[in-house]
């Protein structure tokens, strides 16, 4: 479905003065067997009982469809002689299609009617309910006609507006040089439209990530807000430094209106955007009462109709085909209309959302790089590989947040006999404090003092059962463990462990339940990338060849992306 779609205009819609008094309107259903009377207009108040229409709606449009339903009810609306109630709930889209796609509940209220912010929920919840083996009191989900729009835009204040400039980009969100936040992409729509953006520009077109997305989504990880209003409470009481966000053009004009803190402007990204469309869409149970139908077609034309269409534009959403009210020149937005991109699929919005959550989980991890005297030999580009370890090194520690444990380790036979590696900086988190600095500033100090260490034969096996049995030690089941490894060599350390002894001790060692795995990362043509493979294998990590300096890029942000599926790839 694109962004780009022209729905015509719905009718007027029945207007209660132009219906006769008792005005009938008879739907066929059941092979026509039978017919269902639903009344429009009963000053008499002859209904008794209820019908009750359930109706979820994502909050920014709950406030219109709830006003539309109060002057719905003045009509006295019935079917089959009950009254129709129509009761409406606002709520997260991404949870509505959790829910209504999820096990039966009982006493659940199944909506009737879903207006969610983004077809992409509808067309998920009906792939989901049309794929599902699990008993389910959903029978379909078909979604409808849009009743409003709204582009997402880039939303800034006074300080950080001026330093976006005159042309904004998606590419300038994610890039580091201003300030930036979005929304949760697992639980607001504004940030898993914002990632399916960054993905089109910086993915591949088969879907993989290239190491510019996966560096993008770690950039854009370490700042996610749970709430999209978060971005403008934050403007609010700091509009000079509050950093920009993405949010609704709508969401702009209704904290203009309030008056409240700084004016919020709303910049439209030079590369095009995606419209919110706020399809109407029938969920059919199949334990709903008698009528429902009827009920949701009547509500759903009454939606469709110029009083409620009036309301959408009061509240400062475009109409479905993206026209917005002239009204609005000094509302922080612009009239015009912006250039739309099309709406992703389920399946895109799915892989986008399992690259973000792989290259954003919390890790736990050991870095142990080889600093024996091979190491100075050139990498290729002008740099000796230990200078490209440090750089790989230095790029990792500047993406990932803040809640990441790191600890770093040098090792070469080297050091101190029987112990043939360093510990430079603990394993903690990166932002806990220690001598003066946080541990962020201690790894990048640490990691600057590599090359001077560089003397000494490789001790591969015994650094690496050294620093599997350290990470597990201390085993943290709500992070990723693991040891990440770069060397460029094989072991040269006669008086310790052979390769048979290190696999069949680190075999013995496993717990399925605490995993450790071995990301090992070999420079150059003369690293051991059996032996790396051996390790990975029994660990259940993985071995890469970086043969080039440029390998070293690509392969670190692969690494980064498999942590979700280990030790189980």
């Amino acid at each position: 479905m694109s962004g780009r779609h022209q729905l015509s205009r719905p009718s007027a819609g029945l207007k209660r003065a132009a219906l006769p008094l008792g005005a009938l309107l008879g739907v066929v259903v059941a092979a026509g067997a039978t017919v269902v009377a639903l009344r429009l207009w009963d000053p008499a108040g002859g209904c008794t009982g209820e019908l009750p229409l359930y109706v979820t709606a994502a909050a920014a449009v709950e406030p219109v469809v709830k006003a539309a339903a109060d002057e719905f009810h003045q009509a006295r609306p019935a079917v089959n002689g009950k009254c129709v109630k129509v009761e409406v709930r606002p709520l997260n889209s991404a949870d509505v299609a959790a829910e209504i796609t999820g096990p039966t509940i009982p006493g659940q209220k199944v909506p009737a009617l879903w207006i969610p912010d983004s077809a992409l929920w509808a067309q998920r919840g009906k792939q989901q309910v049309g794929s599902s083996a699990a008993p389910s009191s959903v029978a379909s989900i078909e979604p409808g006609q849009s009743l409003a729009s709204s582009p997402l835009v880039v939303v800034a204040g006074p300080g950080t507006g001026e330093k976006l400039g005159g042309a904004v980009s998606w590419r300038k969100v994610v890039d580091g040089g201003v300030a930036t936040s979005i929304g949760d992409p697992a639980g607001t729509t504004e940030g898993l439209a914002t990632l399916m953006l960054i993905r089109s520009l910086l993915g591949n077109t088969d879907g993989t990530p290239r190491p510019e997305l996966v560096a993008a989504l770690l950039r854009v990880g370490r700042n996610t807000m749970p709430l999209v209003r978060d971005g403008f409470d934050k403007l609010a009481g700091e509009p000079e430094t509050a950093p920009a966000f993405s949010a609704t053009e709508q969401s702009v004009i209704a904290h203009n209106r309030r008056g409240v803190g700084a004016k919020a402007t709303a910049f439209y990204p030079e590369e095009g955007t995606i419209a919110f469309d706020y399809p109407l869409t029938r969920v059919a149970s199949r334990e709903e009462a008698p009528g429902t139908g009827e009920a949701a077609e009547s509500f759903g034309r009454f939606l469709r109709n110029e009083s409620t269409g009036k309301r959408f534009r009061d509240a400062g959403f475009r109409d479905p085909g993206g026209r917005a009210d002239q009204a609005w020149a000094d509302a922080g937005v612009s009239t015009n209309p912006p250039s739309l991109l099309p709406l992703p699929t389920p399946d895109q919005a799915a892989e986008v959302l399992r690259t973000y959550s792989a290259v954003t989980l919390d890790a736990r991890m050991l870095a142990v790089i080889d600093v024996s005297g091979s190491m100075a030999a050139k990498a290729g580009n002008g740099q000796s590989r230990i200078e490209l370890a440090r750089d790989a090194a230095g790029t990792a520690l500047g993406l990932l947040p803040d809640t990441t444990h790191i600890g770093l380790w040098a090792f070469s036979t080297d050091h101190a006999p029987n112990r043939h590696w360093s510990e430079l900086v603990s394993l903690g988190a990166l932002a806990e404090p220690m001598a003066g600095m946080n541990r962020r500033a201690a790894l990048g100090a640490a990691a600057a003092t590599l090359p001077g260490k560089v003397k000494g034969n490789t001790a591969l096996y015994d650094t690496l059962l050294a620093a599997v049995r350290t990470v597990k030690k201390d085993f943290d089941s709500k992070r990723v463990n693991s040891v990440v490894l770069i060397t460029d060599g094989a072991n040269d350390n006669r008086s310790g462990l052979d390769l048979n002894s290190l696999v069949q001790t680190l075999t013995a060692e496993a717990d399925p339940a605490q995993p450790v795995p071995v990301i090992g990362i070999g420079l150059g043509p003369d690293a051991d990338l059996n032996a790396l493979q051996q390790v990975a294998k029994v660990t259940g990590g993985k071995a890469y060849a970086a043969r080039e300096a440029t390998d070293i890029r690509s392969v670190l942000m692969d690494a980064l992306i498999q942590r979700r599926c280990r030790p189980n790839c």
